[in-house]
């Protein structure tokens, strides 16, 4: 057992160093994407509470210069990056993995996304930094050339798994989606390699940018596990709209491929617009991943129905045209404001609960992973005492999204990008 153990990692002192190395330089690169990405971001809401008109004329001219770039000279950058990660790890094409992940990749992201939160676009951050993520580890077989298919496909999960982390501040949640979404074809002994080394980026992590919770510290909330019957029709509600959305965004985004470039044009122009007026509307709330807002929402701040309304169909339009940008954060802060107008409806069981619940719910019910799903919701909110009815929630809303779609929305946009490449 311990031949066989072993035969599943490098043998070799070179690569141990450059996993290190990469673990370092994920670290920073990612770090320095947040930054800057918060930043932009922050400048273009502080400029458009105080001017929101010109929001239609911002938007729309950051969606169609993204767009209409990455669609005609940087392809493989377009949407949230975790689809190409799942196409590279499941292709045996070296030319394939080379186009799909790559150091200009990298730079390639970091800058659409910085220009795409300057113009407003209701966008994550958190794929994107999965993709760089992903990017800089295979990046570094450039000077490792490993041959063997485990060990490339491991490396392209270990990257995965250090994004999410360093977004996230979730180490369970980022060795979970390294299994569960990227490397599903991947042998159960990489997860050792995957858990090891993204141990190392969590302690880098934590060296570099503090432990603080992505969210807020709620391990004082508690639940009474006898009232966990009275949570399914909450799990009902953001079960179906994130089948919904999964299954919505597949439809147009197979009927949405074009090539003609006043086609392209036309489209990103149209889904700007549409951006713009829901910026025009909530004064740049419906800008960015939402991160501002479920903390908003979290400390009893409501936002209201038409946030949530607004958001879903701007996070959709957005995904649907391609821009890069991620939907994990989106699809988070929609479902804390579900949770947030349903809690009204419960008298024995705490609102910030009923808000944790329904963001495993319905990101659950998106992205279909259940345990990644669980997991990232309760690190970044410090609550893993909820685990047991958070991951009930979890994957009952899988369920339900299955028999709406069922397919997952990554792996169908991974087929798509194994096609293009």
């Amino acid at each position: 057992m311990k031949k066989y153990i072993a035969s599943q990692f490098p043998h070799e002192l070179k690569t141990y160093i450059s996993l290190i190395l990469a673990s370092i330089l994920t670290v920073i690169t990612i770090g320095i994407f947040l930054e800057i990405s918060e930043f932009s971001h922050h400048t273009f809401k502080v400029f458009i509470v105080k001017n929101p008109a010109l929001s239609f004329i911002i938007t729309p001219i950051t969606f169609v210069s993204i767009i209409y770039f990455a669609k005609h000279f940087c392809h493989f950058v377009q949407g949230s990056g975790i689809p190409q990660l799942i196409a590279a790890t499941e292709s045996h094409n070296k030319s394939i993995r080379e186009k799909l992940l790559s150091f200009r990749i990298v730079a390639g992201k970091i800058g659409f996304i910085f220009f795409a939160m300057l113009g407003g676009a209701p966008i994550g951050i958190e794929g994107p930094s999965i993709h760089i993520g992903g990017s800089i580890f295979y990046g570094f077989n450039r000077f490792l050339k490993l041959k063997r298919t485990l060990l490339i496909h491991a490396l392209i999960a270990i990257g995965g798994s250090a994004g999410l982390i360093v977004a996230f501040n979730a180490p369970i949640a980022g060795v979970l989606f390294a299994y569960e979404e990227i490397g599903r074809k991947l042998k159960k002994q990489a997860l050792i390699l995957i858990a090891t080394v993204s141990g190392l980026v969590y302690f880098l992590n934590i060296s570099y940018h503090g432990s603080s919770p992505y969210l807020m510290d709620l391990s004082s909330v508690s639940f009474d596990l006898t009232l966990i019957w009275q949570l399914l029709p909450l799990v009902v509600v953001v079960s179906v709209l994130g089948g919904l959305f999964s299954r919505i965004t597949l439809y147009f985004v197979h009927k949405l491929i074009i090539n003609s470039k006043i086609k392209v044009f036309m489209m990103a122009l149209s889904v700007g617009m549409i951006a713009a007026l829901f910026n025009y509307v909530s004064k740049g709330q419906i800008a960015g991943s939402g991160h501002t807002e479920v903390l908003q929402m979290l400390n009893s701040q409501s936002l209201g129905l038409d946030f949530v309304a607004m958001k879903f169909f701007a996070v959709l339009t957005s995904f649907v045209s391609t821009i890069p940008g991620g939907i994990f954060m989106p699809s988070i802060s929609i479902g804390a404001g579900i949770g947030a107008e349903l809690a009204n409806f419960y008298t024995q069981i705490d609102m910030q609960v009923i808000m944790i619940m329904a963001m495993i719910g319905y990101l659950s019910a998106v992205i279909r992973a259940p345990l990644t799903s669980t997991f990232v919701i309760l690190e970044m909110t410090m609550s893993l005492h909820l685990l047991i009815p958070g991951l009930a929630v979890a994957f009952i809303a899988n369920f339900i999204s299955r028999q709406i779609y069922h397919q997952p929305i990554y792996e169908a946009l991974a087929e798509r990008f194994s096609k293009t490449a």
